[in-house]
């Protein structure tokens, strides 16, 4: 069992492009989903990011609807090479520049694996997977975050029982 003894009281950890990011869950004995890749170990830390709803997150969508819909007839119409990449999800934009980073009381080096952002169904979900999992002497870890490699002074620490 885990439980969070330092957090922002809001759990708001980061904000990019108007959208705040909020921490949803840390889990220390998490297995790394197949589909990311092979990983050197199998279970290791997940932490999970959600894109706060707001006005933006609502103008972000409408938006993202639009091109996609573009994306789709110019596709129909022209072909594929025409109408070029797909756009990018909002909540894919937003997340993908949120970088989440471990430590802990005994200098384990946490290295980040895989992590994945938005997706049908979870728009504004992201999830960022660590191996190794905490060694047994650990007492705690704490992440810190950063916004494109800058920090954005949140951090949260979670006590390891």
């Amino acid at each position: 069992m885990t439980t969070i003894i330092w957090a922002p009281g809001d759990l708001i950890v980061a904000s990019n492009e108007g959208v705040e990011v909020r921490l949803a869950g840390v889990r220390t004995n998490s297995e790394v989903p197949f589909y990311m890749g092979d990983v050197p170990d199998e279970r290791g830390i997940r932490v999970d990011l959600v894109g706060v709803a707001s006005r933006v997150t609502m103008d972000l969508d409408i938006a993202y609807t639009a091109a996609i819909e573009s994306w789709i007839l110019e596709r129909k119409s022209h072909g594929q090479e025409a109408a070029g990449a797909r756009p990018l999800m909002p909540g894919e934009v937003v997340l993908s520049a949120v970088k989440p980073a471990i430590t802990d009381n005994h200098d384990t080096d946490y290295r980040l694996v895989a992590s994945h952002s938005a997706g049908t169904g979870t728009e504004w979900d992201g999830s960022w997977f660590f191996v190794p999992e905490p060694p047994a002497a650990v007492n705690h870890i704490t992440i810190e975050f950063t916004v494109n490699g800058r920090p954005t002074g949140k951090s949260c620490r979670v006590q390891l029982d």
